[in-house]
């Protein structure tokens, strides 16, 4: 099989783990190439990349991260991260966003993105025609997206849309990426209190094999239809 290169974007730590899609990278023949969105990317730093993946992310784009305690590279950063998803996008290359990764994606192409009255921490099983999204998934996350224009909504749950597509880029905001391992680390970083946290990471423990194989399922969907 013949190499291909994948570009990872993420912060430096928290929501940076590729879990099941490590794996699945690794057995599609994929070389991952890091790209941290905490410095200021140049648009074309992923034009050489087969694919390229938005990973979740602390940082909000409710708002414009300019307030006193907001990390300083974070507004720029954003700005020049929306301008290489947008650019992926009219290229027509593949990408997908995940959770902060599909905000992105929707705010790049006229969407919008809004704050929850609440952080949505739960497992849900969207509503959708896409037999691969047909699955438990965990999702975590303060701020929901809208299908932008020209978009096409895939999944969604009772309280947001969770899943789209444009061209060959798709958004979504479940985290088909998590184990177990990585989902306390996430929780363990974020604060999460232990009586929140437990029940979710212990039910995606039950279900590991499962949810390795819905992951790997979409994963190969997503790759079938935009490769």
């Amino acid at each position: 099989m013949s190499q291909r290169t994948a570009v990872v974007i993420s912060n430096p730590a928290i929501g940076a783990e590729l879990g099941h899609l490590q794996e699945w990278l690794d057995e599609r023949g994929f070389d991952v190439r890091r790209l941290i969105r905490d410095e200021v990317l140049p648009a074309d730093a992923a034009d050489d990349a087969d694919l390229v993946i938005v990973l979740g992310s602390e940082w909000t784009l409710a708002r414009t991260m300019d307030a006193p305690d907001d990390p300083p590279q974070a507004a720029p950063a954003i700005a020049a991260e929306i301008e290489l998803v947008r650019r992926r996008v009219e290229q027509d290359r593949p990408l997908l966003g995940i959770c902060f990764g599909g905000q992105m994606l929707s705010q790049a192409l006229g969407g919008e993105v809004t704050r929850q009255a609440a952080p949505h921490i739960a497992w849900e099983t969207p509503e959708t025609e896409v037999e691969a999204l047909r699955a438990p998934w965990v999702v975590l996350h303060n701020d929901a997206f809208t299908v932008p224009p020209g978009a096409e909504l895939l999944a969604e749950a009772d309280h947001a849309p969770i899943a789209f597509r444009h061209g060959r880029a798709w958004g979504v905001q479940f985290h088909p990426e998590v184990d177990a391992p990585i989902l306390q680390r996430v929780f363990d970083d974020v604060g999460t209190p232990a009586e929140v946290s437990t029940p979710q990471v212990d039910a995606l423990r039950a279900r590991a094999d499962e949810q390795r194989a819905d992951s790997m399922c979409f994963f190969d969907l997503f790759w079938a239809e935009v490769s």
